[in-house]
């Protein structure tokens, strides 16, 4: 196989493994998600069988608009928590996959370095071949112009 063939091949298996990453990046993320949700809502449960034991020793109307008011203030921080939470796991997700993304295109870079120096290598070195070979031409035909010549005064003399 040809160098360059080799090259793209690596850079193809390197994109793949990239995609790779990228996907169980993404469901790793998927399902800490997931499990945040589901430990919002187990505590969103608790809380209120907690509210409901609560309300049912309520004696006066008074009592109730107390425990209203308690809980209203412990959901509204539950939610906050929660959004927060989601949030920041969101943050970290998007962080991820554009670290994911930035070493793919360092991976490209490097690629596309390598080959553009390579590139330059093998153009320089074609240029001297055909200078040297220009050269030998030249050469050859001056030595033939000369045989020329001396043949001419030969005949001629």
């Amino acid at each position: 196989m040809n160098p360059p063939q080799a090259e793209f091949l690596d850079l193809y298996k390197a994109g793949l493994k990239s995609a790779v990453d990228l996907m169980k990046a993404s469901l790793e993320s998927a399902e800490r998600l997931q499990q945040q949700q589901l430990a919002a809502i187990r505590g969103a449960l608790e809380q209120h069988v907690k509210s409901v034991n609560e309300l049912s020793s309520a004696k006066s109307l008074d009592d109730l608009m107390a425990l209203q008011q308690k809980m209203a203030g412990a959901q509204l921080e539950r939610v906050m928590g929660y959004w927060s939470s989601l949030c920041q796991a969101t943050g970290q997700n998007q962080a991820a996959a554009m670290g994911q993304v930035q070493n793919q295109m360092a991976q490209a870079r490097d690629w596309f370095n390598e080959t553009y120096t390579l590139t330059a290598r093998a153009t320089e070195e074609a240029a001297k071949i055909a200078s040297a070979q220009m050269a030998t031409v030249s050469a050859g035909a001056r030595q033939q112009q000369a045989a020329k010549q001396q043949e001419g005064r030969r005949a001629a003399a």
